[in-house]
């Protein structure tokens, strides 16, 4: 068991800092900005007011090639309940509340834990910009852990791309990414599948 955790610490340490400055989302594009030229921050009196979290699911898949060995853990984690708000003004956003995650890791096709996780009293602030359908955003909407460490990346620069539904009610954040890192004795290949949507309340 300490051998797993610490092979999943590392996988999550690798993972942390090889999504900085990367996009959130690749493949979502929004209709709303695609047939126009927006700049910095043209887009974003659609989003001011206030977003309850609806869904959350993350999938992340690491393959590990180490000392002749290969290591694959697969974390999946998913919204429970929540009652936690994303609030835009013109330029800054909040996060707020509480959310309820069942998670499970799965090492090499066999199942090491699953678990449900708590998190109250949340409370996360950041400004943020658009251009298009891309959001830069410093800091993370979302905390979560994996294996008792954190998986977000604060006070890091962040791009993601959204989308808003026609109605302008539903905010989706999709993430669909691979990506490989290369040192000395090892590689490693993360894949990460995660969706977040929101409905507008005021």
């Amino acid at each position: 068991m300490k051998k797993l955790s610490f092979l999943f610490s590392l996988f999550v340490l690798l993972t942390a800092f090889t999504c900085e400055n990367e996009a959130l989302d690749e493949e979502l594009v929004n209709q709303q900005f695609e047939n126009n030229d927006f700049g910095d921050n043209e887009g974003n009196a659609s989003l001011i007011g206030t977003w309850a979290l609806a869904e959350f699911d993350v999938d992340l898949t690491s393959t590990t090639d180490a000392a002749g060995q290969t290591f694959v853990i697969d974390f999946t984690t998913t919204r429970i309940s929540s009652d936690y708000n994303l609030v835009f003004t013109e330029t800054e956003y909040t996060v707020s509340g509480d959310y309820e995650l069942q998670s499970t890791t799965i090492v090499n096709g066999e199942t090491n834990d699953s678990y449900t996780d708590e998190y109250t009293d949340v409370f996360g602030e950041g400004v943020y910009s658009t251009n298009g359908n891309v959001m830069s955003i410093n800091g993370s909407f979302l905390d979560f852990e994996v294996d008792g460490m954190p998986a977000n990346v604060d006070d890091v620069d962040q791009d993601a791309n959204f989308e808003l539904s026609d109605d302008g009610q539903i905010l989706t954040f999709l993430q669909d990414e691979e990506q490989i890192q290369s040192d000395t004795g090892f590689n490693v290949t993360t894949v990460t599948v995660a969706t977040s949507v929101w409905q507008k309340i005021e």
